[in-house]
C-alpha cells in the first residue's frame, strides 16, 4: 500500500472517505466491508484514519485546496487494495439501490482519472512528537 495520489487504490480510498458521511446519512454502511474509516476537519485539512480495525493503519491529512498530502501514519496493511475494491463495489451497488449513483459514480470515476500535480510530506515519528511535546519553562 502506498499512500500517493499516483496510486489508484489511495485515491479510491480518498473518494470513499469523501463519500463516508453522506453515505452513512443515506443508510449505506461503507465500513461493512472491513474498511474502518474516521474524518476530522482540521481547519483547511481533512484527516483521514483508516484500518482493517479500531487500530489505524494509514493516518493522511488532505487540504484540497493546496492539494497538500500529509502522510502521517502508513502501516503495512496487506489485503489494502481488496478491501477498498470491495468496498468500493459495495457502496456502488447500495448506490445504485438508493437511487445515488450519479453523485457516486462521478466522484469514484473523478479518482480514477489521472491526478492534478500535488505536494506530499511524510511526517516523522520524531518531528511529529517534538511538534506535541510541552516546552518546558526555566526557573
Amino acid at each position: 500500500m502506498r499512500a500517493d495520489t499516483s496510486d489508484v487504490a489511495f485515491r479510491l480510498f480518498m473518494a470513499l472517505g469523501d463519500l463516508w458521511d453522506g453515505l452513512q446519512r443515506s443508510n449505506i454502511n461503507p465500513g461493512g466491508r472491513g474498511l474502518h474509516l474516521t474524518k476530522e476537519y482540521l481547519g483547511g485539512y481533512t484527516r483521514y484514519s483508516a484500518g482493517p480495525a479500531a487500530h489505524a493503519r494509514i493516518v493522511v491529512e488532505w487540504n484540497e485546496a493546496t492539494r497538500h498530502l500529509r502522510v502521517i501514519r502508513c502501516e503495512a496493511w496487506s489485503g489494502f487494495e481488496s478491501i477498498v475494491c470491495s468496498t468500493v463495489s459495495y457502496v456502488r451497488e447500495e448506490a445504485r439501490a438508493k437511487g445515488l449513483s450519479g453523485i457516486v459514480e462521478a466522484r469514484l470515476s473523478e479518482a480514477c482519472n489521472e491526478p492534478a500535480p500535488t505536494r506530499r510530506t511524510v511526517v516523522t515519528v520524531a518531528a511529529s512528537l517534538a511538534a506535541v511535546a510541552p516546552v518546558r519553562g526555566g526557573r
